[in-house]
């Protein structure tokens, strides 16, 4: 748990520390489809928070409505995947990174677990966001708010997502949000970085 020290400071000294170091991971787009999304943080009346989407409703996107981290799809103009992340942010929430100065570390790269959704393989990278932001939602993101690290920590895995497919209804363990259940990739995501920060 976050302890006395300021917890903006200490957070980041862990995943500074745990996370996997920024390396420009290369653009493969002819091995397979890939992706990056920003852990996005920043620190809000002396509490750590990262940014969560919701994205559009859209009928080609499989994760339509889904709450998610911005970020999306590698293109042939990103000269690597962090590009990807950064360029995907300031798209999707008008968030400028620099890639030397915001990001700090990256996660373990995973795929979707259930065959339906598209085989893309999901980078996510850690990053700080600038100390003055204004948020400005793309036509690609119905709305977004920012999640208190320590609500994550302290509700866990204590809901649950339900839908229907076909005549089975599927359940999926989640973190409760404003938004919503936070579910799915996002929700893999998560628990890997919170499991950063808990490390002893």
């Amino acid at each position: 748990m976050i302890c006395a020290m300021n917890e903006f400071t200490l957070i980041r000294q862990r995943l500074t520390e745990r996370a996997l170091p920024l390396e420009p991971l290369p653009i493969e787009l002819d091995r397979i489809r890939q992706a990056a999304v920003t852990i996005l943080l920043r620190e809000q009346n002396s509490l750590v928070e990262l940014l969560i989407i919701k994205r559009a409703e859209h009928p080609n996107d499989p994760w339509s409505g889904h709450l998610a981290l911005p970020g999306g799809r590698a293109e042939t103009v990103d000269a690597h995947l962090i590009e990807t992340a950064a360029r995907e942010t300031w798209e999707e929430v008008g968030i400028p990174l620099s890639i030397e100065e915001h990001f700090i570390g990256r996660l373990e790269t995973l795929l979707p677990v259930n065959p339906r959704l598209p085989q893309i393989e999901i980078t996510p990278l850690i990053a700080v966001a600038p100390n003055e932001l204004t948020l400005q939602l793309s036509y690609e993101v119905a709305e977004a708010f920012w999640m208190p690290v320590r609500a994550l920590q302290a509700s866990g895995l204590s809901e649950t997502y339900r839908f229907r497919h076909q005549d089975t209804i599927l359940k999926y363990p989640a973190y409760p949000s404003p938004g919503g259940p936070i579910w799915g990739i996002t929700q893999r995501i998560l628990t890997e970085f919170l499991g950063l920060l808990n490390q002893c």
